[in-house]
């Protein structure tokens, strides 16, 4: 029974980590929906249920025993109510099976997978900590393990069911303690992948996020609009209204271009107040009308300072297309053409040629 136990936690503790890696690779790489990323993680886990209990650990008396509320209780924790359903019906159905069909053995264990999801469920339900949710969903499944086997077993078994109740919570114990490292670990790693990849001040990619972004537009090999864009007198904010008035217009005119760019492209700071806009798929004529509507949007708005008072700005926007010029000097003629737009008056949008 010990090496069955042992084998019973390898196994929970193994398809924690590889699951929590295909979850966040399926939430990351993939951007599946968050119903889509609920239902594989509930089909998931209702898998792995049948696996557990393929590796029942038996005692002297003939019972069987195996960890599968812990699936519909990580499915509950993970997904939610139709996690936990998927994973509750597959765990029956293959508890069903594994029997070779309806016998008093399967019904049982089939009445005690769906009595686990209707007494996990409400746990979940309820607002509060992760570690109270838990808590409380580990407290239900354990009182109906417990009662169900001292119906089964009656007072002769009350030795087996305390012994039970102890390895329960154990396994409860373990999978929280599991779960919460996996999760405060991906949590760490989503706060550094911003931090890396975002400005800070705007919540715009930053120069390194912008070297990304371009150099998969350039993978894509489809047609692209490059918008270099700087706004006008920049220091003229600074020194009349403080540095903190400048961070300010940074700020907001961060959320206007990444607001106004989200369904057509993606933005970034490359530095100071200079920024950069990637437009795919776009030809000249749809990159020169954003860039327009773009800079009179922001020619337009208001910014607000710390101290109150209200000023506006303009910008000067170059615009160079993909592959009209190649990777190595888009960039660079972009550039250029952001230089002839400050040289023709500012405020404006000027196209490499």
């Amino acid at each position: 029974m010990i090496r069955d136990l042992f084998i019973n936690f390898c196994l929970l503790s193994t398809f924690l980590f590889f699951g929590d890696m295909a979850h966040n690779m399926l939430r990351v790489r993939f951007k599946l929906s968050p119903w889509v990323l609920k239902a594989v993680s509930g089909a998931g886990l209702g898998l792995f249920g049948i696996l557990q209990l393929m590796f029942t650990f038996e005692f002297s008396n003939g019972i069987l025993l195996d960890f599968r509320q812990l699936s519909i209780m990580v499915a509950a924790g993970i997904g939610g109510p139709w996690a936990a359903l998927i994973a509750t019906l597959l765990i029956g159905a293959g508890r069903v099976a594994i029997a070779g069909g309806f016998t008093p053995a399967s019904v049982l264990g089939l009445v005690a997978t769906l009595l686990t999801f209707v007494f996990v469920l409400p746990a979940f339900l309820v607002k509060g900590s992760f570690r109270r949710q838990w808590t409380s969903a580990a407290l239900s499944t354990t009182v109906l393990a417990l009662g169900l086997l001292l119906y089964r077993l009656g007072e002769s078994g009350i030795p087996l069911i305390l012994f039970l109740a102890v390895l329960q919570a154990a396994g409860c114990t373990f999978t929280y303690h599991m779960m919460r490292y996996l999760r405060t670990t991906r949590e760490i790693q989503d706060a550094l992948k911003q931090d890396i990849e975002h400005d800070f001040l705007t919540g715009l990619y930053n120069s390194r996020g912008f070297e990304s972004r371009y150099r998969l537009a350039i993978a894509s090999g489809s047609p692209f609009a490059l918008l270099l864009l700087d706004i006008d007198h920049f220091k003229k904010v600074n020194d009349t209204y403080g540095h903190p008035a400048g961070d300010a217009v940074l700020e907001q005119l961060g959320k206007l271009i990444r607001e106004y760019v989200r369904k057509i492209g993606c933005a970034s700071r490359k530095g100071g107040e200079e920024f950069a806009v990637i437009l795919r798929p776009c030809d000249s004529k749809r990159a020169i009308e954003s860039a327009d509507k773009l800079r009179a949007q922001i020619e337009q708005t208001p910014f607000l300072l710390p101290d109150g008072q209200i000023i506006h700005i303009t910008i000067s926007v170059g615009i160079g297309m993909y592959p009209r010029f190649s990777e190595s000097i888009l960039v660079e003629e972009t550039d250029r053409a952001l230089y002839r737009a400050k040289q023709e008056g500012r405020n404006r949008g000027v196209l490499a040629v």
